[in-house]
């Protein structure tokens, strides 16, 4: 086994993992401040990452099987399917699991983007392991931040009773198409979009923060 793909396996898999971690201490911030009711539900970060991982081979199969799509709504295309399919676990796990915080909300989404962008870049190592090893490094975050979007918008329309939740998941599949698109012009498009990802999804974070939800 060629020492270059070892190099870019443990890429794919640190990258995401190492984020992981840094969801995790959100996470044990958030219980630090919960009432000491709170303490014991946790938000089931494992259960939505694990889960992010299994979603992304039928979402994969789902992009395989769909008829060609020519122009740029094929890559609006494949990012709703991505971004509806990562969205599903931390979804039903808010629901099942009682989670009371927009900002658990989104350390679910995220967790479960985490996951899934996991997976998807092994099947990308296979295939490409000089794509996989820059998709480590831009597609991994940016799933992340996209589906804080995504889980900030769901977890204000739980949380605040207000219907932002489609929004939230139009700009999140809006981002991630010109990301998709962006590739075929220049590396500073997709670079570009991750940086913005970012700023709006610390920017939401904050805003989580100051709405008092713990």
């Amino acid at each position: 086994m060629p020492w270059s793909f070892v190099a870019h396996l443990l890429v794919v898999f640190l990258v995401p993992f190492f984020l992981f971690g840094w969801v995790c201490l959100g996470e044990k911030s958030i219980l630090v401040q919960s009432p000491r009711s709170e303490k014991f539900r946790g938000s089931s970060l494992f259960l939505a990452f694990v889960g992010g991982g299994i979603v992304a081979f039928p979402v994969l199969v789902i992009l395989l099987i769909l008829p060609p799509w020519e122009g740029y709504g094929a890559y609006l295309r494949v990012a709703a399917v991505e971004e509806v399919g990562k969205a599903i676990v931390p979804m039903v796990l808010v629901r099942m699991k009682g989670t009371v915080s927009i900002r658990r909300t989104i350390l679910l989404f995220v967790a479960s983007a985490l996951g899934f962008s996991l997976l998807e870049n092994l099947l990308f190592l296979m295939k490409d392991p000089d794509t996989s090893f820059l998709r480590s490094f831009t597609s991994v975050p940016l799933h992340g931040a996209l589906s804080a979007i995504f889980g900030f918008a769901y977890g204000f329309s739980r949380y605040q009773y207000k219907t932002r939740t489609f929004w939230g998941g139009l700009g999140a599949i809006l981002l991630h198409g010109i990301y998709n698109a962006g590739w075929e012009f220049s590396v500073a498009i997709p670079v570009g979009v991750l940086i913005v990802s970012l700023g709006i999804s610390g920017f939401l974070w904050v805003i989580a923060l100051r709405l008092g939800e713990t």
